[in-house]
């Protein structure tokens, strides 16, 4: 098998609900480690310091969360943004750029941190891909619709200026994702490009935007209580 052939989109973009076979197993660990804290946190958290001898917490520690908080909202972008570029650009891309945007962004949080959970890094991973592959797809962000494109680049601002702060958040850690999701995202373009433009000015097919019903199911599940 040729290199880019392991990056190709199959024909019919299979889809197998690999977000939320994630979200469900981040979850999943979440509430084990509640149960067993000393166990979980232990055994499971990138610690820059132990990482020689713990090298398999470069992977886990994107199952473990903070607390609640910390768990929901990077599990709504995971569910959401995932499911979207899993559509999009089929299941195996999603899992590459998800596990090795994670990888990436564990890189950056030995550099900067010392230790760091939770599955961030590897969310804004998808969500840079995403954002560079389709960047016109719509999306509900910070409570209202835009251009995924859009709402990377407000993420990508906060997170430039959260390395500035003392606040508990792994920025550096999600701009490594974002950074490594953008360049998978080009490879995707070179790939597969999107529709292109017509005399009228319209995209043949609009393959990179949801239906109007899809945008109402988001907002129905996800933005309405």
């Amino acid at each position: 098998m040729m290199l880019q052939d392991m990056f190709r989109i199959p024909q019919g973009r299979e889809f197998d609900w690999w977000a939320l076979k994630l979200t469900l197993a981040c979850v999943a660990v979440f509430a084990l480690s509640q149960v067993f804290p000393g166990l979980f946190y232990g055994n499971l958290t990138l610690d820059s310091g132990m990482v020689l001898q713990r090298p398999w917490t470069v992977l886990t520690h994107m199952f473990m969360h903070a607390d609640f908080s910390h768990l929901y909202f990077n599990m709504f972008a995971l569910a959401v943004f995932g499911s979207i570029f899993e559509r999009f650009a089929g299941s195996r891309a999603f899992l590459m750029v998800f596990f090795l945007g994670g990888l990436a962004s564990s890189a950056a949080g030995m550099i900067f941190y010392p230790s760091t959970i939770g599955a961030s890094g590897a969310v804004f991973a998808v969500l840079g891909c995403l954002a560079i592959f389709r960047p016109r797809t719509v999306v509900w962000a910070m409570g209202v619709p835009m251009y995924v494109i859009v709402a990377l680049l407000i993420w990508a601002a906060i997170d430039l200026a959260g390395l500035f702060s003392h606040d508990n958040v792994a920025h550096a850690s999600h701009l490594a994702g974002m950074c490594y999701g953008g360049l998978y995202g080009l490879w995707l373009r070179r790939l597969h490009p999107g529709p292109k433009k017509t005399k009228k000015g319209h995209d043949e097919g609009h393959d990179d935007l949801p239906t109007e019903e899809e945008l109402e199911k988001w907002e129905e599940m996800y933005m309405k209580r």
